[in-house]
C-alpha cells in the first residue's frame, strides 16, 4: 500500500478540471437526496434500519476517473492492476451496513426530536457516498466479501451525527466544514478527517492520510513479498486480515513485482557514475516513479531497495 496524494481543487488541465466540476455537481445533488431521505427516516423509523437506494453510476464515473488519472490503474489497498473497466468504487467507510469483525456495528447519536441520545444499529455513512475523500478504485479480492465489504473496525466506537453550535461551525475552515442537516438546525455529518480523529478507524487508508496514519508507518514488505505490520501495529495487522495481504498468490505477484523492480534499477545503478550528473537522470526517474505509486507494488519494491541496501552495508560493516 502506497501513500497518494491528491487535491482535485489543484487541477490545472482544463479537461480535468471540468470533469470534476460537473462530477462535484452530481455527487451533491445526490448527496441531498440521501441525508434528505435519512432524515425522513429517522423520526418514524418504520424500517428497523435505514435503507436507501443510491446511484452507483456517480461513484463508478469517479472510480473510473481516479484510476486513470490518480492510482495509475491499481488498487489503492492491495497495489494488483486492475485491468479495462474492472474493479470497484470502494467506499473506505462504508455507504449501508456498518460492521465490525462479523457483527453490525452500534452507535449512539444526538436525537434530534427528542434532544436525548438515540442508539441504533449503524445508518451507514450514507452522507459519505458521494464524496470523493471517501472513494478510492479497489479490485474484486480487497473489496469482496471474503475482504473488507461492510466491515470498518474502529477503536474508539462510532459517530453519524454530531451537535454543533453556530460559532464552532463559523470558526473551522471551509475544507473542515461538516455538512449541515436539511431539517435539523445545529445537527452536522462529520468530514472524513474529523471522523478519523474521532472514531480512530482500524484500517489504512493510502489516499492523503495524515502522518499518523501513512501506511509507510505501519505495512512493511520484506523479502519476498511477505508482509508485516511494524512494531506489532493494530492499524497495520488488521489492514493485512481485512484486505487479506497476506494471500499467497498476491505475495507470489509482489515478490515478481520486487525482482522486476531490481532489475531495473540494477541496470539504471551500473550506468550511474557519481561525479556525472547526467548519469543520474534513471535512476531519480526510476525512483520517483515507484514513490509516485505509478508501478504494480511499489511500497514492496521500494521496501525491498531498502533491505537489499541495508544487508549489503551489513555486510560490509562486518571486520
Amino acid at each position: 500500500m502506497i501513500p497518494i496524494e491528491f487535491d482535485p481543487y489543484s487541477l490545472t488541465d482544463p479537461e480535468k478540471r471540468q470533469f470534476w466540476t460537473a462530477w462535484l455537481a452530481r455527487a451533491e445533488k445526490a448527496t441531498t437526496k440521501a441525508v434528505g431521505a435519512f432524515e425522513e427516516w429517522l423520526p418514524v423509523r418504520a424500517e428497523p434500519n435505514f435503507k436507501f437506494e443510491f446511484d452507483n453510476d456517480v461513484w463508478k464515473d469517479l472510480k473510473n476517473w481516479l484510476l486513470k488519472n490518480v492510482f495509475s490503474q491499481k488498487c489503492a489497498y492491495c497495489e494488483r492492476k486492475i485491468s479495462g473497466a474492472h474493479g470497484d468504487a470502494e467506499h473506505y467507510r462504508p455507504k449501508g451496513a456498518v460492521k465490525t469483525g462479523s457483527k453490525r456495528a452500534m452507535c449512539q447519536i444526538p436525537d434530534p426530536v427528542s434532544g436525548g441520545d438515540l442508539p441504533l444499529a449503524h445508518p451507514g455513512y450514507f452522507w459519505l457516498a458521494y464524496d470523493w475523500r471517501n472513494l478510492l478504485p479497489a479490485c474484486e479480492f480487497c473489496n469482496s466479501g471474503h475482504g473488507k465489504n461492510e466491515r470498518f473496525d474502529n477503536q474508539k466506537g462510532y459517530v453519524a451525527l454530531v451537535r454543533m453550535s453556530q460559532a464552532e461551525f463559523d470558526a473551522l475552515p471551509d475544507s473542515a466544514k461538516p455538512l449541515p442537516s436539511k431539517n435539523w438546525p445545529g445537527f452536522y455529518y462529520p468530514t472524513p478527517a474529523s471522523l478519523d480523529a474521532t472514531e480512530h478507524p482500524l484500517l489504512l487508508n493510502p489516499m492523503n492520510a495524515p502522518p499518523e496514519r501513512n501506511p509507510r508507518k505501519h505495512l512493511r514488505f520484506g523479502v519476498r513479498g511477505l508482509v508485516a505490520a511494524v512494531d506489532d501495529s493494530p492499524l497495520g495487522q488488521n489492514s493485512i486480515d481485512v484486505f487479506q495481504l497476506e494471500d499467497e498468490d498476491l505475495r507470489q505477484e509482489r515478490q515478481e513485482a520486487q525482482e522486476d523492480f531490481w532489475d531495473d534499477y540494477s541496470d539504471a545503478m551500473r550506468k550511474f557514475k557519481p561525479q556525472d550528473p547526467a548519469s543520474h537522470a534513471a535512476v531519480k526517474q526510476l525512483l520517483k516513479e515507484y514513490r509516485a505509486g505509478a508501478h504494480p507494488f511499489s511500497a514492496a519494491a521500494l521496501d525491498y531497495q531498502q533491505y537489499v541496501r541495508e544487508a549489503e552495508n551489513a555486510m560490509l560493516a562486518e571486520p
